[in-house]
């Protein structure tokens, strides 16, 4: 007889709360976000939260206030549990990159789908680089988290459920393990300020056009922004 897998739900009032500031972020209504770009200059997060673990692979610059809030959701979790950045800032080149390579390989495995389609489908995962609204990770506001054990092991995050599956904030299905975890990054994250991207857990943001429309706000204050010198 097969074995039963235990999932578990997430705390209602977090939940509710991670929505409430999780909304749908349509690109039309990421464009209609006023962008009133206020010069904040990039840090080094490697050196402005050294308490946050930084992967190698990624671009260790965020936007001064956002990176103090990463500081203070490390501050939140409980002792000996550390943030692990995975992605912070992109270029547009390799936000570009990223686009058009899934939008390629969606055209070779699907070439009797529209172009609407694949373009569309390919916006699920990867925001265009052609819109007025900047994709946030290319605004130095956006920041890819995961979880490290007091041991320094990665926490599990997605269990039993695998990729795209698993890559909803309040998915369901998920273990218990995997549950309370998920709910140790929200309740930081969310301390500090951050909205989360509902479709993706790991990505959070703050000041973006994506923050924006997930809190409803009309303006936000970040936009391009380039590598510093």
């Amino acid at each position: 007889m097969p074995r039963r897998l235990h999932t578990a739900t997430f705390d209602p009032a977090l939940a509710a709360r991670l929505r409430a500031v999780s909304g749908p972020e349509p690109i039309a209504a990421l464009n209609r976000v006023k962008e009133h770009e206020c010069g904040e200059p990039l840090v080094d997060i490697r050196k402005h939260c050294p308490g946050v673990q930084v992967s190698r692979k990624c671009l260790p610059y965020l936007r001064r206030t956002v990176a103090d809030k990463l500081n203070q959701a490390q501050a939140a979790l409980p002792t000996g549990y550390r943030l692990r950045v995975t992605t912070a800032l992109r270029t547009k080149e390799t936000q570009q990159g990223l686009f058009d390579t899934y939008f390629a390989e969606l055209t070779e495995k699907h070439p009797d789908w529209s172009y609407a389609t694949r373009r569309r489908q390919t916006c699920r995962f990867f925001a265009p680089y052609d819109q007025p609204a900047p994709p946030g990770h290319c605004t130095g506001a956006a920041v890819d988290v995961h979880l490290l054990l007091p041991s320094g092991r990665l926490a599990e995050l997605r269990k039993p459920l695998t990729g795209w599956k698993s890559a909803r904030s309040l998915v369901h299905g998920l273990s218990e393990r995997a549950v309370r975890n998920r709910e140790l990054i929200f309740t930081a994250m969310l301390e500090a300020g951050f909205s989360n991207c509902a479709e993706e857990f790991w990505h959070y943001s703050w000041g973006d056009a994506g923050w924006a429309v997930r809190v409803g706000e009309r303006t936000c204050v970040y936009g391009w922004v380039e590598l510093p010198r």
